[in-house]
This record gives structure tokens, sequence and C-alpha cells, in this order.
């Protein structure tokens, strides 16, 4: 009987001893925000987010690392892959997931990759642990790149402009091209159809509403305003470039001054990305169903829009070069909404600070700092109008689109399992 109880322990003490000891202890967020940093890098260094392939491996690579972790200590619901991997080494999966699938993405970057992966694989003590995790994290990201394969974020569909007053016309710096998906092929990762979630119509160009914000963009987003404020000429310029930088940078930020843990970050960037895709793609929609013109071609045009109380300025140009898609909504000002209404989930709060620099700042005004993410996504979608983009109602119905999206995705997607 001793020697029964002896091997017992032998057994136990000796189980423990093999366990994977890196999952014991709380693992930071690094290992997440380096990968988030990296598959940013090479989306931008690819097309500078010019199409879907940036956003779309951003949000494939947090979904896999996302999968991953919840296979090893299930926290929140996943998303494609069902696996169990309880002694698999959470630092290997992570990187594993994350590598497989930019690789995928992008082949030719592999030695770039290839290093960051090396940094973190090197971290962890060679064994059972470090095997299982390699192992999981490939399953994972080949788990997701199955589910995306032929998804059609490559395919654009064809356009030609119409010409009754309020159309859509190209401008210009583009030669004639715009960005349009084939909604034929084109798939969302969270909705069953972006139709569900069009922006309602916008104002009747006859109407008031349509006037007044007709002659709101014609005087603050005209290039080299007399009526825009210094401040407000910043705001235009730092929050011009794409949103998939914002909002990822916000939240590498946000992730490290507040101490997210690994799990939540993990989680959270997988949200945002989703969401940026899935916002385009809604966004996109709404604008080629109403094909309006933007301020560019309104404010110039001596076509006559029915409006006694809007003047045409043939001379008017904007503050910054018109992107080249129709106006509304503001597909801008919804992902910075659906930003926030993510965030503000994630940590329980809108109240949540932050100082950043922009990559389209003046050169004299290169940070801001904002005291709470609701401040942020209002300033986003003043933004629009004070460089010539936008009219209000575009942004505030972006903002709508963009709220609804957020919390469809958060209400389906990733959920918190149990009392967790």
């Amino acid at each position: 009987m001793g020697r029964f109880f002896i091997l017992l322990f032998w057994v136990v003490v000796n189980g423990c001893n093999n366990q994977d000891k890196s999952n014991q202890k709380p693992i930071s967020n690094e290992i997440i925000i380096d990968w988030n940093r990296m598959a940013y890098q090479v989306a931008y260094e690819h097309d500078q987010f010019y199409s879907f392939i940036g956003v779309r491996a951003l949000a494939m690579t947090h979904l896999a690392i996302h999968d991953a972790l919840n296979a090893i200590d299930p926290k929140y619901g996943q998303y494609v892959f069902r696996g169990s991997f309880k002694k698999a080494n959470k630092i290997a999966a992570v990187s594993q997931a994350a590598y497989e699938v930019l690789i995928d993405a992008y082949p030719s970057r592999i030695d770039t990759i290839s290093v960051l992966l090396k940094k973190w694989l090197d971290q962890v003590e060679n064994g059972d642990g470090k095997e299982e995790g390699i192992r999981l994290g490939k399953m994972a990201a080949r788990a997701i790149i199955k589910l995306r394969k032929g998804d059609g974020h490559e395919k654009q569909g064809d356009y030609t402009p119409m010409t009754k007053p309020g159309d859509y016309q190209y401008t210009p710096g583009w030669d004639n091209w715009v960005l349009k998906p084939d909604f034929n092929y084109a798939r969302p990762f969270s909705l069953d159809t972006v139709v569900k979630f069009r922006a309602g119509p916008p104002p009747k160009l006859e109407s008031s509403s349509y006037a007044k914000d007709y002659n709101e963009v014609k005087l603050y987003g005209r290039k080299n305003s007399t009526v825009r404020t210094e401040d407000e000429t910043s705001i235009a310029h730092w929050w011009a470039e794409f949103a998939e930088h914002g909002w990822n940078r916000i939240g590498r930020i946000t992730a490290k001054e507040n101490q997210l843990s690994l799990m939540d970050t993990a989680r959270m960037f997988a949200l945002i990305n989703m969401d940026i895709y899935d916002i385009y793609l809604a966004s996109l929609e709404s604008k080629y169903f109403y094909d309006t013109w933007r301020p560019y071609t309104a404010i110039r045009s001596t076509i006559e829009d029915g409006n006694p109380l809007t003047v045409a300025d043939t001379g008017w140009e904007p503050e910054m070069l018109t992107p080249p898609w129709p106006e509304y909504p503001s597909a801008h000002a919804a992902v910075a909404a659906g930003g926030a209404e993510i965030l503000t989930n994630v940590y329980g709060t809108s109240s949540v600070a932050f100082k950043m620099e922009s990559t389209s700042a003046l050169e004299n005004h290169p940070s801001r700092f904002y005291p709470n993410l609701d401040s942020a996504a209002l300033d986003c979608a003043r933004s629009r109008i004070l460089n010539g983009y936008h009219f209000r109602f575009s942004t505030d119905a972006g903002m709508q689109q963009g709220r609804e999206i957020a919390k469809h995705i958060l209400s389906n997607y990733l959920r918190p399992l149990g009392n967790y």
C-alpha cells in the first residue's frame, strides 16, 4: 500500500513538472501588439491599403490568434477553429498562427515575417508544449485560410457614372478609377448580407437640410479656408489617414497603456479588424446604391440642383484630394464610430484616454490627445467635412451605420463564455 502512494506521489509531481510553465503565469500582451504591428507593416508596404488585402489579412491574423488562445484557455467563443489544446504553449501558438496567415497573404515577405516568428519561438523552452503550440497555431491558421478562400476580396466590380444632378462623378487625381467591390462575390466576416445594414437615404437635393450641409462644407472644407481655425485644419489632416491605420494604432497604444490581458488584447484586435472589413463592405454597398456626388462636384457644378439655397462656385477646391468613390455615407466616420463602440465594450468604458501621432498629420501638429473614445470618433467624423470630402448628413449616417455593425459583431461573435 505504501508503494502505491509513493508511486502516485511521483506521478503527480512529475506530471506537474512536465506541464508548460509559461502557461502558468500571465503573459504580456506585447506578443499580440508585435504581431499586429507586423501585419500592419507588411500590408501597408504592399499597397498602402488601397485594396481589401490588408484589412482582410489583419482580420484573419487576429482571428487565428484569438481562436488558438481560446483552444488553450477558453474565455471567449471561437470564430472558426473549434479545437482544444490545453497543454499547448500560448506564445508558440500565437506566433505560429499569425505567421501562417501572413505568409499565405504575403508569400514574398516570408523572410521579414520569419524574423518575428523566430524572435518569439526562441523565448519558448523546447518540449511538448512548444510543439503542441506550433501545431495548434498551424491548425487555427489553416481553418481561417480555408474559410476565407474564394471570398471575393480581390474582385473589382464595373462602374460607369450617371449624369443626372446628384450623381457621383470621377474626381481629379485618380485617372477615372473607383474602388468598387464586386458584391456578387465579396463576403463579409460577420454579416449575412451587407444590404441589411444599408444606410437610410440621404436628404433630397432640393431640401433645406441638404443646403445647410452643402454650405457648411463649402465654407469649412475649402482649400485654405478663412473660416476654419488652425486646430480644425489640424483635425482635417490628422484624421485623413485610412481608418485601419488609426484604429489599429489606437488599439496598440491603449492595450499597452492599460495593460490589457493577453486574451482581451487578442479579442480586441480580432473584433476591430472584422469590424473595419465589414464596415467597408457595407459602406461601399450603400455608396454605390445611392451613388451621390462629392462636394467637389456638387459645389463646382453648374448643373441645376433645384435648390435656391445652394450657389455654385466653379473654382472651389477641397482642402485635400477627394477619395475615388461615391460620397454617401462616410466610411471613415463609420469605422471611427464602430471602433469606439468595440473598444468601449472591451474596456467597459468609453473614458479611455490616449495620445497619438498620425501618418497624415501636418508637420507642426503631429500628435493629438483625446480624453475618451467618443470624442475621438466625433473628431474623426468631423474631419471629413473640414477636409472637403463629405457633407455632415453623410458623416452622421456613417456613424450610425458603424455603431450598428459593431453592436451586431459584439452580440454575435467572440462572446464571453460562462461567467467570464
